[in-house]
């Protein structure tokens, strides 16, 4: 684990930039470990930002392969040494996926909730992703002072991916927190994409429904089964890579889960909310 890494100068090594590498930012659990370990899988160097001291060392002792950083994403000065750190190499992608939620219709949303949920899903998002579009865009720009040999359509296309929700998609009144930050944050990856077009650095938003995934269980007593559309982890990981690898601006999925949020939102604003308390209440 790395809370402060030694410094690399940015003179790098043809061996160091011929190896494509990731950030992912909540990548100890869940569909944020997955794309870690897939991208380890395929050749990348990976590095992953989390929290839990339990999940960073069990990654540490079965992914040594794997640079771990611990970070308190709710805590801006934790959050601004971490970028200072992760400032000291170069990367490819940067992969957003830490994510707060709280069923705002079954408990009372308190300060203590309500500020968790904005510093994660909103502000840390912002935050990384204005980081990491500045580091993008000068190694951009710096990149012709490289060797020829580091230049080569063998290098991925540099790009930031943030997973949103499939919640952020519906527009009326009563959408929760969870649910406007997670529209908030497809509207900012929108602006994104087509502000760093110039650069060809890539921008894909990933909204997708329920996935199978330990804290969704945790979340419903042990099991997701009941929960509409829910996919496995494997098959949303494979959805998240086609969408990064065909450069999609929005992936949302599953269809049949994207169809019918389609269909609700050509519905009345007064209408939808009433459908929506009357469906979410129960």
């Amino acid at each position: 684990m790395q809370t402060c890494p030694s410094a690399i100068d940015h003179k790098y090594t043809t061996e160091k930039q011929s190896t494509p590498q990731v950030i992912v930012v909540g990548g100890t659990s869940g569909i944020g470990l997955a794309l870690a370990l897939h991208h380890s899988a395929i050749g990348w160097q990976v590095r992953v930002v989390g929290h839990n001291d339990a999940k960073i060392t069990k990654i540490n002792v079965e992914h040594p392969e794997i640079i771990t950083y611990a970070c308190d994403l709710t805590d801006s000065e934790q959050r601004r040494r971490l970028l200072a750190d992760l400032e000291q190499t170069r990367f490819d992608r940067v992969i957003y996926s830490a994510g707060s939620y709280f069923n705002e219709r079954v408990h009372q949303l308190n300060k203590a909730d309500s500020d968790l949920m904005l510093a994660i899903n909103l502000q840390a998002f912002q935050e990384v992703f204005a980081w990491g579009s500045q580091q993008l865009k000068y190694q951009q720009l710096t990149a012709k002072h490289t060797t020829k040999s580091i230049m080569n359509n063998a290098q991925p296309k540099p790009s930031l991916i943030c997973m949103a929700s499939i919640a952020g998609m519906m527009d009326y009144p009563y959408a929760s927190l969870y649910a406007k930050s997670k529209r908030a944050m497809i509207a900012t990856a929108s602006a994104y994409r087509l502000a760093l077009a110039p650069y060809n650095i890539q921008v894909t938003c990933i909204a997708s429904g329920y996935i199978d995934t330990k804290a969704l269980r945790d979340l419903n007593q042990g099991s997701a089964d009941h929960k509409p559309f829910v996919i496995s982890i494997d098959k949303a990981l494979q959805l998240i890579m086609k969408a990064i690898d065909e450069g999609v601006e929005l992936a949302v999925f599953p269809k049949r889960l994207y169809y019918l949020t389609y269909m609700l939102n050509k519905l009345p604003k007064p209408l939808l909310d009433r459908v929506l308390r009357g469906k979410l209440d129960k």
